[in-house]
């Protein structure tokens, strides 16, 4: 009996060997297949995660182009405009805040901005910047393709070498259901002065209510429209400066330097 016993246990000793060196290699292998079933399903989802994020993000662009493309109709579709914004500019380096108004009256590409101590106008020729403080005016050629920015087309910036996103809505007073999409352009070229622009677009009218300028340096202008009128009687001469009614000026007038440059290059 005793010796049915010892070779009962030998057998089944030897039979769990021998299931153990069949169940490792099975479990082995099961787990490089859990594991490889694994990471393709975590690259499926990866992949859909970045197919949902671009699809977001392009429908985001889409939606941006839509409100760009709708307010450049109502600007254009307009003779002129005239606008007063409140200015705010921050200085993050020296913490500090600094408040001014500034006047815009466009029609197409000649306008007429105040700021400061400052007014500039063109014809869409040529651009006169007088400076009241220091009595002078400087005379240059209108840069159609320029990269310095033109507050009074900010409605055209999208097709100038800006990538738009749409950002969001802001609810200004639910009630009266005012509501006003966000849209940021940012500059294609990296050399521009200029980090982004932010404009806020009245959903109801297409107008721009106001715009926030972040330079590179961080120092951001936000301008906000105080008033707004369209279509006003406007001289022919509104957009021209006449040198000689302003009485004693220094004349700056660079279009001398400018045409001898394009003479150089030629």
């Amino acid at each position: 009996m005793v010796m049915l016993i010892a070779k009962c246990s030998h057998l089944l000793g030897i039979l769990f060997r021998s299931l153990v060196w069949l169940v490792v290699p099975i479990a082995h292998l099961f787990a490089e297949k859990v594991e490889k079933t694994t990471k393709v399903e975590k690259t499926k989802k990866n992949q859909k995660i970045d197919e949902v994020k671009q699809a977001a993000k392009e429908e985001k662009v889409e939606k941006a182009l839509e409100i760009l493309e709708r307010t450049s109709a109502y600007y254009q579709e307009l003779e002129n405009f005239s606008a007063t914004y409140r200015v705010t500019i921050k200085y993050p380096e020296e913490d500090m805040v600094r408040y001014d108004k500034m006047h815009i009256t466009a029609r197409g590409q000649q306008y007429r901005l105040s700021y400061d101590q400052k007014e500039t106008i063109t014809d869409g020729e040529t651009v006169w910047v007088y400076d009241k403080a220091l009595k002078e005016v400087t005379i240059s050629e209108y840069d159609k393709t320029g990269s310095d920015l033109n507050f009074a087309e900010l409605y055209n910036l999208y097709q100038q070498g800006y990538r738009s996103v749409y950002i969001g809505e802001r609810i200004v007073h639910k009630t009266k259901n005012i509501i006003r999409d966000v849209v940021q352009l940012t500059p294609d070229h990296e050399d521009s002065s200029f980090k982004s622009i932010t404009l806020e677009v009245d959903r109801a009218t297409a107008q721009i209510h106001s715009w926030e300028v972040v330079q590179n340096e961080e120092t951001r202008y936000i301008c906000t429209v105080c008033k707004f009128a369209v279509n006003i009687p406007l001289s022919d001469t509104y957009f021209t400066f006449d040198v000689e009614a302003h009485g004693d000026l220094e004349v700056i007038d660079l279009r001398e330097s400018e045409e001898e440059m394009d003479v150089d290059e030629g």
